[in-house]
């Protein structure tokens, strides 16, 4: 088994890992784009020669440039624009809002609509502007290059004929006519409220890297239809962008989920892994489960409620008022030092979030987690969690993070810590095997994000140009990349 006992390396590996975790990070789709630039480019070379590579490569490096950088390049443009001119002083306060999070409305109210549709009309321009030249400026300069290329070697050799032919297209059947494509074209048909989806649009685009993507990917595909040479260069163009929706956003999340579900291992989040194991052997060394078994571990952490949560009246939303539980609270506990306990524990419970609107507020979970005995409901402990896995997201008013992402590393806690009970099984918790259960939980997370990463390279630089070069050999028949190049026998698209 690799070993990770220096500190140094579990650091770094944990950090790696959440780097390649985290939605709003360019670094894990840069490496599939690597990869899907590397393999296409090859493709492309195996069907058609250096010349259709050379302008694979060029379009899949200038793209990848532009989708991962361009809009966040604007982006930023207007926010200097925002704030020198506009004098939009909060424009950096993210404007996501849920039953737990509002941090734009603390924001100046008289500039609160104005800084709302200011970042919407912000981030929409950027979109158009990093599609605008993805779709239209790329294809334009990329096919002018192959041409040029084309001319010139032409005119170097004009006893050759169709030099570049596509080589791994389906042999045409014996008798088969090139030209007919008619029946084969792809054609295509030429107040508060608007505020707060402003404000949900805007944060997804501007901090969501799934959200950035998808919203160039529309304008791309119709850009590059649009500019096609030949409607096999049409077909190919739509098959391959809008398939790799999948492969880009979504297929390394889905193979995670897979397998650990096939291991029957949390899929913990390695700054919950690495907070859950300092705070076990916190609690080993201060005697709170010394001498214990990881069965019993197991039952320390589900343990009972000390008031049922049914007794307190939630907002419809499953939300209440710091001051309003308290209030149900004293009417529900008699005795008084009870009541003091559960009082300051539901007051650092509060603060696992910034004040909401100016008020402290509860989730129905940690109202859940004030009446429970589970070693796992320390406010403290949890608020240190939740700090470290967001990286300060959670309880910066400034910032959003939505309520999903926050339960969902609470779920983890428990997950985690349950998980590491039933490695020890009938054993006394010792801080070896405290120590144990981390590595492989680690050794475990960093293999299934690199297969997950690896899955989606695979389908974005091998599967699908594959696919795609057979469906439009069987379409279109065996045509040359010049032929295609040359727009010979163009139909509109």
């Amino acid at each position: 088994m690799i070993s990770i006992n220096n500190s140094n390396l579990t650091n770094k590996l944990v950090n790696g890992i959440s780097h390649l975790k985290d939605p709003s990070a360019v670094l894990p789709t840069l490496m599939i784009e690597a990869c899907c630039t590397s393999g296409r480019t090859y493709q492309s070379y195996k069907r058609g020669g250096a010349l259709e590579a050379k302008e694979r490569f060029r379009e899949e490096a200038t793209s990848a440039v532009f989708w991962l950088w361009g809009v966040k390049a604007f982006n930023k443009i207007g926010d200097i624009i925002g704030e020198k001119v506009l004098k939009l002083k909060d424009i950096t306060v993210d404007v996501g809002k849920d039953s737990l999070r509002d941090p734009f409305y603390n924001i100046d109210k008289t500039l609160k609509n104005k800084t709302a549709v200011f970042k919407f009309g912000k981030i929409i321009s950027s979109v158009l502007l990093a599609t605008g030249f993805m779709g239209f400026v790329v294809p334009k300069i990329n096919h002018a290059i192959t041409a040029a290329a084309l001319k010139n070697k032409q005119q170097g050799n004009n006893t050759k004929e169709n030099i570049t032919k596509i080589d791994d297209f389906i042999s045409q059947s014996k008798g088969k006519k090139d030209n007919k494509y008619n029946k084969n074209n792809i054609s295509f048909g030429s107040g508060a409220n608007l505020t707060e989806w402003l404000m949900k649009a805007s944060y997804n685009l501007e901090n969501n890297n799934t959200a950035r993507l998808i919203s160039t990917d529309a304008g791309m595909v119709a850009g590059r239809v649009a500019n096609s040479r030949h409607p096999a260069e049409a077909f190919e163009y739509m098959f391959r962008d809008i398939s790799s929706i999948y492969f880009y956003n979504f297929a390394t999340a889905n193979l995670i989920f897979l397998l650990n579900k096939l291991a029957k291992t949390p899929d913990a989040h390695p700054k919950v892994i690495v907070e859950a194991d300092k705070y076990l052997k916190e609690m080993l060394n201060n005697g709170a489960i010394q001498n214990l078994s990881g069965n019993q571990l197991k039952d320390a952490i589900q343990k009972g409620q000390q008031v049922s949560i049914d007794a307190i009246q939630l907002e419809q939303n499953g939300t209440i008022k710091l001051n309003e539980f308290l209030k149900q609270l004293k009417a529900l506990v008699k005795d008084k030092n009870q009541y003091a306990k559960l009082e300051q524990k539901a007051k650092l419970m509060s603060e696992l979030q910034p004040l909401l609107r100016g008020e402290a507020i509860l989730s129905e979970k940690q109202v859940q987690d004030i009446f429970s005995d589970s070693i796992t409901s320390n406010p403290t402990f949890l608020k240190k969690v939740l700090n470290e896995a967001t990286g300060g997201r959670a309880l910066d008013k400034t910032k959003f993070i939505s309520r999903q992402a926050t339960e969902k590393i609470r779920s983890d806690i428990d997950g985690y810590v349950s998980w590491v009970a039933k490695q020890i099984g009938e054993k006394e918790i010792t801080e070896e095997l405290i120590n144990k259960a981390k590595r492989s939980s680690l050794l475990r997370t960093g293999a299934f994000q690199a297969a997950g990463m690896i899955f989606s390279a695979f389908g974005l630089a091998i599967l699908i140009p594959k696919i795609q070069m057979h469906l439009s050999q069987r379409i279109y028949g065996k045509k040359s990349f010049e032929e295609i190049a040359n727009g010979k026998n163009k139909q509109a698209v």
